[in-house]
């Protein structure tokens, strides 16, 4: 049987700081300890960024307080919107639905209620739900 929440897709880069504050965030969601957590990693696109994906890697790799973590470590650099396409399309085909995040997004402890809730309506429609930040 298919989790009633939506799994949560995170993609990261080279920006360690941001993606703990992301986490941190989520992690304060009543539904965190009952959600999949989803995380692709792109390589780095050069010798510059290696170091702060790498640094990102550590971190992801220690996440807690889900109800699981999977890790997606691209071995070649996809870029943001390839990374993306893909990520959901998978991630969408699996499960139905997703609930997706870059590590620059800090939520609110409520975010998590909010989106599948949101997503729980629509459920019996043919309709897609999408919520966005400027």
């Amino acid at each position: 049987m298919r989790s009633p929440l939506a799994p949560i897709v995170l993609f990261v880069y080279n920006r360690p700081w941001h993606t703990e504050q992301t986490v941190t965030a989520l992690l304060k969601n009543e539904l965190a300890d009952a959600s999949d957590l989803i995380v692709y990693s792109d390589a780095p696109k050069n010798e510059a960024a290696a170091g702060k994906v790498e640094e990102v890697r550590r971190f992801v790799k220690g996440i807690r307080g889900f109800k699981s973590v999977s890790i997606i470590e691209r071995e070649k650099n996809w870029g943001l919107a390839d990374s993306i396409i893909d990520g959901v399309t998978s991630v969408v085909n699996k499960y139905g639905r997703v609930i997706v995040l870059e590590d620059d997004i800090v939520a609110s402890p409520f975010f998590l209620r909010f989106m599948n809730d949101g997503l729980r309506k629509l459920v019996n429609r043919r309709a897609r739900l999408s919520f966005q930040t400027a």
